[in-house]
């Protein structure tokens, strides 16, 4: 069994979008954000999926979809309360566009992966 990726666009662009979050993730743990540790070692588990073509890819890029879509989804959530009981908005507007703009990326992805990759048999010729 192999994950078969219908839309070539998707699988390169995935590839690129995990790999840039790596180079950004690695700089993090570099400069001494060892939580960023835990973003190097998920994105490296994907992009070996990806490239191997796993069985647990599609699994894996669904979960992970989730996650990047819960994380900014709940900051949105806490803006928007602060916004209601009279914080101002023009202090979190760059914040808030890119937790929009993550969540937006989650989604994307989400998506992508559900109606794009399927798991078959490898074809061995």
């Amino acid at each position: 069994m192999e994950a078969v990726f219908k839309n070539k666009w998707f699988y390169w662009l995935l590839i690129t979008y995990i790999f840039l979050l790596l180079i950004w993730n690695t700089y993090m743990v570099v400069t001494g954000n060892l939580m960023g540790l835990i973003a190097v070692v998920i994105e490296l588990a994907l992009l070996y999926l990806l490239f191997n073509k796993h069985k647990l890819a599609k699994t894996a890029i669904h979960f992970w979809a989730i996650i990047m879509m819960i994380g900014p989804g709940l900051s949105i959530i806490g803006k928007l309360i602060k916004v209601v009981t009279g914080d101002d908005l023009n202090l979190m507007v760059n914040s808030l566009a890119q937790n929009l703009l993550l969540f937006t990326f989650g989604l994307i992805i989400y998506y992508c992966n559900k109606t794009s990759v399927f798991i078959a048999e490898k074809n061995r010729f």
